[in-house]
């Protein structure tokens, strides 16, 4: 990159230093959290609560499941190897960036191998659907921004405690404190958690179980008023992992066996940290935040039976480090901001065939992301917003492959690339609580590099774009204690990436890359809604249902045409309805079923790399007390078989996790 560039996150740091200087008396600010415009609930994102009961491991997950158009494929290893897909647009098991990158508060991660798989002590999930969210937000993807968000600040002092457990040995805890922000310039919050369980999968062999997780995390943010109108803020977290092998078995064996003569392990750390600065300015909002995180994989190792009983073993370790820069400025009718990141991502493989060495390689990326952003809101007409927005981004890789087997080769590939992305919204509000929406915008995932592949010439693949719009109509019929969101989308991509091993036929090794399908087409339907027929009794459901099609793509070693297949690792669709009975105190109960469409997880439809849609039942009930309550809780009861990802190239599967149950005590103050 220019020295410009090199030099920016320095400037962006001292201009939010710079607000220091304005200010003089105490005033409490408000969290920041980035929302639609205001007032229009049709443009606001799905807001969902974590999952009660069950694995605090799998709490993103479980999020995505309640939520409609959004799904994540869970591959055994947490975040290295899952895909999370937002209305048919996703990373690549391994290499792309996402397209819907995380926020935690104010801290970014693009990539999906680094995401977290539990909440930490986040209170609530935001999803925010479309590629305009990235004029308003830094680190945005094609598909929309995900955001964890914490609890804001009250005036009393709080506190929380959990305890739960129930069968595979699980164990979960939890502890928060947070001081109260009345009559002071500072407030705390803090906490600390851990889970484990034994693994879902056996080794026969071994007579062991194979996948175990064990996990502790913690997060700490402070915040501090020195003057009217300005607040500084610190937030780290961080999470430390040891688990066992991904969990992999045979496709068409048993689910939950397995027969092999050794097993791994996955063990990853993971730590960031943010300093924002927030001034209250006369018209508007100034807000600046500078992370870093840091994420390390290793080791990684398994060993799988493959292709009619050799043993594959593989030795896989991985890191990023990444730091940011946003600045962001608010007001009542516009908003614009400036978004600076720089990535560097190590990795190293090792993998042995029947006992013979067939890889060792290492490779490096960094990344380099710039972008500003803005929309602003105009009204025509009584009734009427229109919402112009723009982002103009500029990413840039450098990459760097070192083999050493099957060959001794080094080679470099770097590339740049521009985006200019602008949208248009136009509502008609018909009251307070009804308004239809039109939403028109293009979307942009930046293109990248291959590290599973000795072919130079293969390793480099395309951004991808996209473009097209929605349609969202919310409404809350008077007397009907009923709230819902109807919404309907059309997006034409291209270069779609598309990551696939064994792709290049006849060739001595396993090129392993990602290749770009010219077009596709995505079109879905969402419904979310809320209806309370009676006090303290809510019914709760979300759907989608969505096409996505690979309208050109040849394959471009084999020349065969999958033109017409469905995206591969989109489901076509999910849905959840739960039924929950929630008095202030006493008796609680709850159900609910989720349904995950049929997911292929090749672009030939192959039968066999392929998971039909499924539905999950799960149920809770209890009993609240002032300052807590007792509950129990089971999971998939009518324990249905099903796999949460596909890895086809070692034509394995990871499987659902099994009919689970538990009891949980939660005490607060």
């Amino acid at each position: 990159m220019s020295s410009a560039f090199r030099r920016l996150p320095t400037l962006c740091l001292f201009a939010g230093l710079a607000l220091a200087a304005r200010a003089d008396e105490v005033q409490k600010l408000p969290d920041l959290l980035v929302t639609g415009s205001a007032g229009i609930q049709s443009l606001q994102p799905s807001y969902v609560a974590p999952v009660i009961g069950g694995d605090p491991a799998s709490g993103l997950t479980d999020a995505a499941r309640y939520t409609a158009g959004f799904s994540i494929n869970d591959a055994g290893a947490r975040g290295f190897g899952q895909t999370i897909t937002l209305r048919g647009l996703g990373n690549t098991p391994y290499f792309s960036d996402s397209s819907s990158p995380i926020y935690l508060d104010d801290i970014p991660l693009v990539s999906a191998f680094t995401f977290p798989t539990a909440l930490y002590d986040f209170n609530q999930v935001a999803v925010n659907r479309g590629p305009d969210s990235g004029t308003r937000f830094g680190q945005a993807g094609d598909a929309g921004v995900i955001q964890l968000t914490s609890a804001p600040a009250t005036d009393n002092a709080s506190g929380r405690i959990n305890v739960s457990g129930g069968d595979y040995g699980f164990w979960a805890f939890g502890a928060s404190v947070q001081t109260g922000a009345a009559n002071t310039n500072t407030d705390l919050t803090a906490s600390i958690g851990g889970s484990g369980r034994h693994g879902y999968i056996t080794n026969t062999t071994l007579h062991d179980d194979v996948d175990s997780r064990d996990a502790v995390a913690g997060r700490l943010k402070w915040r501090y008023r020195p003057a009217d109108g300005l607040e500084l803020s610190l937030h780290v977290l961080g999470q430390r992992t040891r688990d066992g092998a991904q969990a992999l078995v045979p496709l068409g064996g048993p689910y939950h066996e397995v027969d092999r003569t050794k097993e791994g392990a996955s063990d990853s750390d993971f730590g960031a940290g943010s300093i924002g600065i927030t001034k209250k300015l006369s018209d508007g909002t100034l807000t600046s935040s500078t992370s870093f995180s840091s994420f390390d994989l290793s080791p990684y190792n398994n060993r799988l039976v493959v292709f009619g009983g050799f043993d594959f073993d593989s030795a896989v370790s991985q890191s990023q480090d990444t730091f940011a820069e946003e600045i962001r400025y608010n007001t009542d009718t516009y908003s614009g901001g400036l978004f600076y990141s720089s990535s560097r991502t190590r990795g190293d493989t090792d993998r042995v065939f029947s006992g013979f060495p067939v890889e060792q390689s290492g490779f490096v990326t960094d990344a380099h992301t710039v972008a500003l952003f803005g929309r602003a809101n105009f009204i025509p007409a009584d009734g009427w917003v229109l919402t112009p927005g723009l982002r103009a981004e500029y990413a840039a890789k450098e990459f760097t492959r070192t083999e050493t087997i099957p060959s001794s080769q080094v080679y470099d590939r770097s590339n740049e690339w521009w985006a200019f992305l602008p949208s248009l919204t136009a509502t008609r509000r018909f009251d307070a609580t009804t308004d239809l929406s039109f939403t028109v915008g293009g979307g942009f995932k930046p293109g990248g590099y291959s590290a599973f592949t000795g072919r130079a010439d293969l390793t480099e693949f395309d951004p991808q774009r996209n473009w097209g719009g929605e349609v969202a109509y919310s409404a809350s019929p008077r007397g009907w204690n009923l709230t819902y969101t109807a919404r309907a989308y059309a997006y034409w991509v291209s270069d779609y990436q598309i990551e696939r091993s064994f792709a290049v036929p006849a060739a001595s090794t396993d090129e392993y890359l990602v290749v770009n399908a010219d077009r596709a087409r995505l079109l879905g339907f969402e419904l979310e809604s809320v209806w309370r027929p009676v006090r303290n009794l809510s019914v709760t459901l979300a759907l989608s249902l969505t096409q996505s099609t690979l309208t050109e793509f040849t394959d471009p070693f084999t020349g065969a045409s999958y033109s017409d297949n469905q995206v591969p690792f989109a489901p076509a669709g999910n849905g959840a309805l739960l039924v929950e009975y929630r008095p202030a105190t006493g008796l609680f109960a709850g159900a609910g079923v989720t349904w995950t469409g049929t997911t292929y997880y090749d672009e030939q439809e192959t039968s066999m790399f392929a998971q039909r849609s499924y539905a999950l039942v799960e149920a809770h009930a209890g009993y609240a007390f002032n300052r807590g309550e007792l509950r129990i809780f089971g999971r998939n009861l009518a324990d249905e078989e099903y796999y949460s990802s596909i890895t086809p190239g070692v034509a394995h599967g990871t499987p659902g996790a099994p009919l689970t149950w538990g009891a949980a005590l939660d005490l607060h103050w």
